[in-house]
């Protein structure tokens, strides 16, 4: 188990899974299968990954294996449902990695030798993967003793967890190697021209100042602005990929909220003030408050400034004596008594040898030895199973004793400077020596009891007759549930359920929506469900499926987009032939307006707004001379270029280094991308987790 400890106790906890992986994250898709003998089959499959069908059960064991490596490396066996959510996600792209990228990396020839191996573990270029694993929790930092031992002491984890954690690790420091010189090599096709850098540099030096008219798109009424289907067909046909979408679902659904009644309140009020006379004459008050608040009373002594403004006058003050509360805010209540005060340091110093547990008689002749006037650092050095602290002796540093395990936080409390002890932990047994104690504040431990206001049964029984009573009007089709919604009076909510989300409209715990919208068609009406302890009911009002959204689904905004553009020509007619800036705004019976400081790396112009059209006509018109009609956002521009100065803020210099490092970024997005659109994934997770 010391090996396991290493990375649990000394090396930074290993939560997440670590980077190799998550630098795959960015591929997702849909669902799908064949054969009518398969059908319970591909309605357990998860998802397909070029071609390669992954199933239910092959998913959860890729799951299961990467929850026994974070079980392993944190040393719990339980994870929070946001930590089993990012397992899923993780496993995911595992699987993509192993049957999408990885066969490509291996017929373009890229390689991660044994020599790189070992450097990556034991050499110049430490994989991150490593530097982020075996972090000393004292420094912060990488700490290769740590990895060392950690490798030196595999064969004594009689377990096997130990090296099937290292055999992970190895893993994903090759699949991560594998992805950076993928990356790399990418990049490097990726180079700026002397010619981008003068023009960049001539256009980024240069201020420019305008006369301006515009003339707005809403001038034009859409009612006069005819588009045909042939226009939107033609324009759909072009731009198809623009029409990209994944997976959604939309709902409508009602929420029958289960709140406490007015006998509710009644009720706690009574039982609050039973209790706050017990708790005020009780001569066990923190055993008290531990046994009947409904949340977990801190023993912790606490300073003034570490309590809400209330409870501090309170447990500082001269009634502290006296029981606090019962005071109600919002639908809890808290109660309080000072159980104990002391003049306490808000931070120590210590130094430590750390021995396995079941050593007493070495920890005895250590202290033994140091009480004769032995060097601490030397017993440190030799003795001690801390190598983040041994090689500064056994220094611990500055800290505040909650930062801490309990007991050995308690123990240099407990104890005087240059004081030798020993205290046993979770770790082991720690001979240690107080260094520093900051100056003794006056600190207070208080038994807290809160009490929180929650429906009674009654309550929700009724809340859950109401939601039955619309269940059994809207069951069957839409039609029902939106008559039924009219009828009760109740207040519709509307979403769009993506295949990514987990819950609905940042409902906590609403995952069986989700589950329940992606597993249904148009038109379904869901039974009672129980979330986060309210009543939801909802119908599904559209179905998105992956892929290029159909012509029909997307032509109102291909109409608008053909609309705009429609407006453009007509305004940009409008403008033309009419001579000077002036002469055309006085025809047209406008304004000219006037704008300054307009440089071509601007997105925004003061008193316009954005438009990069105009910003990027401004740097092309001469100065004195009139522009061509432009169309921007908000309408079709006529200006003239007013001034010209000289700004110089960059050099060629810098602006090869900007521009090569956008270059840099768009050239992997864009890699990421192909890698994207030349596989083909679908992921179906949505509908059984």
């Amino acid at each position: 188990m010391a090996t396991l400890n290493t990375l649990r106790t000394r090396g930074g906890i290993v939560v997440s899974i670590v980077i190799g992986i998550a630098l795959l994250a960015f591929l997702l898709g849909d669902f799908g299968n064949q054969g009518a003998s398969a059908f319970q089959e591909r309605k357990m499959r998860v998802g397909e990954i070029n071609g390669e069908k992954i199933g239910y059960t092959q998913f959860t064991d890729k799951v299961d294996y990467l929850t026994a490596i974070v079980e392993t490396s944190s040393g719990r066996n339980s994870l929070s449902a946001e930590e089993q959510d990012q397992i899923r996600d993780q496993a995911w792209d595992f699987l993509v990695s192993q049957y999408a990228l990885e066969p490509g990396f291996e017929a373009a020839g890229f390689r991660v030798g044994e020599a790189e191996q070992i450097d990556m573990v034991d050499g110049t270029y430490i994989s991150p993967v490593v530097r982020s694993t075996f972090i000393n929790p004292n420094t912060g930092v990488y700490d290769g003793t740590m990895l060392r031992q950690f490798v030196s002491n595999l064969s004594r984890d009689a377990s096997g967890r130990a090296a099937m954690m290292w055999e992970y690790l190895k893993d994903q420091m090759t699949k991560q190697r594998l992805v950076l010189k993928y990356m790399a090599l990418v990049a490097k096709g990726m180079y700026v021209t002397d010619l981008e850098v003068d023009q960049a540099v001539a256009g980024s030096n240069v201020a420019s100042g305008i006369s301006y008219i515009v003339e707005n798109y809403d001038r034009i009424a859409d009612s006069t602005v005819s588009v045909t289907k042939e226009d939107i067909r033609k324009y759909y046909d072009a731009h198809k990929n623009a029409f990209r979408q994944s997976a959604s679902r939309d709902v409508e659904y009602v929420m029958f909220d289960v709140l406490p009644s007015e006998e509710d309140y009644a009720a706690a009020e009574k039982e609050v003030n039973e209790m706050a006379e017990e708790f005020s004459q009780s001569t066990t008050p923190m055993q008290y408050a531990t046994l009947n608040s409904q949340a977990q009373t801190d023993k912790e002594y606490v300073g003034e400034n570490q309590l809400s403004g209330p409870l501090a006058k309170y447990a500082f003050g001269p009634d502290n004596r006296k029981m606090y509360g019962p005071v109600k805010e919002g639908d809890t209540y808290t109660l309080a008594r000072v159980v104990d005060t002391k003049m306490l340091p808000d931070s120590v110093g210590a130094r430590h040898i750390l021995l396995p547990a079941g050593q007493a008689e070495l920890a005895d002749s250590i202290v033994k030895a140091l009480q004769g006037g032995a060097s601490f650092a030397e017993l440190a050095e030799v003795y001690s199973n801390d190598p983040g602290s041994k090689s500064k002796g056994g220094d611990l540093g500055v800290f505040a004793p909650s930062q801490m395990v309990p007991e050995f936080g308690d123990a240099v409390l407990a104890n005087e400077k240059g004081k030798v002890f020993t205290v046993d932990s979770r770790f082991g047994t720690h001979i240690a020596e107080v260094t520093y104690l900051s100056k003794p504040t006056k600190k207070v431990q208080l038994a807290t009891i809160t009490y929180r206001i929650e429906p009674s049964q009654t309550t929700q029984q009724a809340v859950y007759a109401n939601a039955s009573k619309f269940i059994a009007e809207a069951h069957g089709s839409y039609e029902n549930f939106d008559k039924a919604v009219a009828s009760n009076s109740l207040s519709k909510r509307v979403a769009r359920i993506r295949n990514t989300d987990r819950n609905l409209n940042g409902i906590d715990n609403s995952r069986e929506i989700v589950r329940w919208a992606f597993n249904g068609e148009k038109g379904d009406v869901s039974a009672i469900m129980d979330i986060d302890g309210n009543y939801i009911v909802a119908a599904i009002t559209g179905v998105t499926a992956d892929g290029i959204a159909p012509v029909e689904s997307v032509s109102k905004q291909i109409a608008d987009i053909l609309r705009l553009r429609k407006k453009g020509e007509m305004l940009s007619e409008e403008l033309s032939g009419k001579g000077s800036l002036a002469e055309t705004a006085s025809k047209l019976e406008t304004e000219v307006k006037e704008a300054s400081g307009i440089e071509f790396n601007s997105f925004y112009i003061e008193g316009v707004g954005v438009e990069p059209k105009l910003i990027g006509a401004v740097t092309g018109v001469e100065e004195s001379a009139q522009s061509k009609p432009v169309a921007g956002n908000a309408g079709v521009y006529l200006f003239d270029v007013t001034s010209r100065s000289a700004i110089e803020t960059v050099t060629p210099e810098s602006e090869r280094v900007r521009l090569e490092a956008n270059a840099q970024a768009y050239i992997i997005e864009r890699a990421n991308q192909a890698l994207v659109d030349a596989v083909e994934i679908t992921d179906n997770r949505v509908k059984f987790f």
